[in-house]
């Protein structure tokens, strides 16, 4: 055990307050203790932001006791979230608590995915007809769209694509990737990056990056000059794909389970599904981890502890537009039956704070 000691400035005075760390070879472990410093000043609530890496404090709590794969709406006031698999679409207020069914209306095949387009449309993934849970998810899965007024329900676009799709917090950009499992001439894996028109018209696609293994679109970076992809091998890779060049760079460098699901807004970090605090390769007993995107892999700081309870992990990490909360969900597996990666039971939000006067 460690203790780091930081110093911030808050109305002009310098307050010390001490935190407590664990670390080894793999990451550092942020644990929030009991310091002199009790008065929590929480940035988002100031309408502040959050330079990524600065803060090492931070709160959890749950938001629903039922959901998966959160996302942030543009103005970071409101959650979506996908009930279950193959369900329905869902929507949080964070500051009314108001929970409201945004595909409920209307006759759909039920969907995986959610996000929010920069204007406040909706891009939906989903197959276009639901057969089989397995088949549909990894076979037939394709974008819907649906206006931010939801004056007409989702309307099926088409590209049928591997799971999930990266959306551009700057512009309508999309990247996602086609791999031998929607048609062999994709074998591994072909990212691709293309534009959703304001008529919903996926336009200018081109393909960005070719993998000898199977690859998953995650994030763009600030600029969308570059991408961070998952790569799929016996372990899991944090990739960053250079959109101009199309060249790629490991970004992880573990022998474990590193995947990218979403970026703080200035880039420098990026927050992980990872194993370390297992020590093995493969091991999906998940939690959230920091990433620094500096190409090392060495800076790592763990966040949750989920995995510490039998059968519980936390996944599908959403970094907020102004950087200062992390939404995620979690996850357990019923008995010895691991449930397939993505399948949540209920939404989770980490707001990072720092100490003001006593």
């Amino acid at each position: 055990m460690k203790r780091v000691v930081f110093t911030i400035l808050i109305s002009g005075l310098f307050i010390s307050c001490s935190l407590k760390t664990t670390g080894n070879k793999n990451y550092i472990d942020l644990r929030d203790s009991q310091t002199e410093c009790e008065t929590k000043v929480f940035p988002a609530q100031q309408g502040r932001s959050c330079p990524s890496g600065e803060f090492a404090h931070f709160t959890i709590r749950q938001i629903t006791d039922f959901g998966e794969r959160p996302v942030w709406s543009p103005d970071g006031k409101k959650l979506a979230f996908i009930e279950k698999e193959f369900g329905d679409a869902y929507e949080i207020d964070l500051e009314t608590k108001e929970i409201s069914c945004l595909t409920c209306e209307f006759n759909t095949e039920g969907f995986l995915r959610i996000h929010y387009m920069k204007d406040g449309d909706y891009l939906l993934l989903g197959p276009k007809k639901h057969n089989d849970d397995v088949l549909d998810r990894w076979l037939d899965t394709g974008f819907y769209w649906m206006p931010a007024d939801r004056i007409q329900g989702p309307r099926w676009l088409g590209e049928r694509h591997f799971d999930g799709v990266a959306v551009s917090r700057e512009s309508r950009k999309i990247a996602y990737t086609k791999t031998y499992m929607n048609n062999f001439i994709y074998f591994p894996s072909v990212l691709y990056v293309a534009e959703l028109t304001l008529d919903s018209e996926i336009i200018n696609k081109r393909r960005a990056y070719h993998s000898v293994n199977v690859i998953e679109a995650q994030d763009f970076l600030p600029g969308e000059e570059a991408l961070t992809v998952s790569r799929y091998t016996p372990t899991t890779e944090v990739l960053v794909v250079d959109l101009k060049t199309g060249r790629a760079a490991n970004y992880s460098n573990n022998p474990g389970y590193d995947e990218p699901e979403g970026i703080f807004p200035d880039g420098e970090f990026t927050v992980i599904e990872s194993d370390r605090h297992r020590g093995d390769s493969g091991n999906m007993d998940l939690d959230i981890y920091m990433l620094r995107l500096d190409g090392t892999g060495e800076d790592v700081r763990r966040l949750t502890h989920f995995s510490d309870t039998p059968n519980q992990k936390a996944s599908n990490p959403a970094v907020s537009p102004e950087g200062c909360r992390v939404a995620f969900m979690k996850s357990i597996d019923i008995g010895d039956k691991e449930r397939f990666t993505g399948t949540g039971d209920g939404i989770f939000m980490l707001e990072f704070y720092e100490y003001g006067q006593e």
